[in-house]
């Protein structure tokens, strides 16, 4: 039975990853991709989460804000899966091996699980407490739990660079 480093391994060792790899134009480009699809997604969250805090745009109603940012805030996120992806198959094992890699991946799971939170328990309701001055607690949180673990996320991606 294949274990999950030997995976890594076999991935990070293929001809299309060291191909890849090993591309000045295509790893630059890919990498690239990931960094500005990254800040369009996590910038585009970012506004939703410091209007949901009343930092930013108290002018705008949180439903405005999240129909204007949500659709080109998934394409970001997409491009970044993806690209992410790549990314990781070229360096495999030395991410699966690097603490940050693993920190940054659980901090994208409770990303989503937070965004999936605060679909299903406050997106629902939005038209009652949108009109208020204030958000309920519940989204302010669910804000606020974005905004750490996006932070963590770009903080573990940055600093793998230096444990590899």
């Amino acid at each position: 039975m294949p274990t999950i480093q030997s995976i890594c391994h076999w991935l990070q060792h293929t001809e299309w990853s060291q191909d890849v790899l090993q591309s000045s134009l295509l790893f630059p480009f890919i990498e690239g991709s990931h960094i500005m699809a990254l800040a369009i997604s996590v910038g585009l969250v970012l506004i939703l989460d410091l209007r949901l805090l009343r930092i930013a745009f108290r002018g705008e109603r949180v439903a405005v804000v999240m129909k204007q940012s949500a659709g080109l805030s998934m394409i970001g996120f997409g491009i970044m899966f993806l690209t992410g992806i790549i990314l990781f198959v070229t360096q495999a094992e030395k991410a699966y091996n690097n603490r940050f890699f693993v920190i940054k991946m659980i901090l994208i799971l409770a990303a989503g699980l937070n965004a999936a939170w605060y679909q299903w328990k406050y997106y629902p309701s939005m038209d009652e407490w949108d009109q208020s001055e204030n958000p309920p607690l519940g989204p302010r949180i669910c804000a606020i739990v974005s905004l750490v673990c996006w932070a963590g996320v770009i903080g573990c991606g940055r600093t793998m660079a230096y444990e590899f």
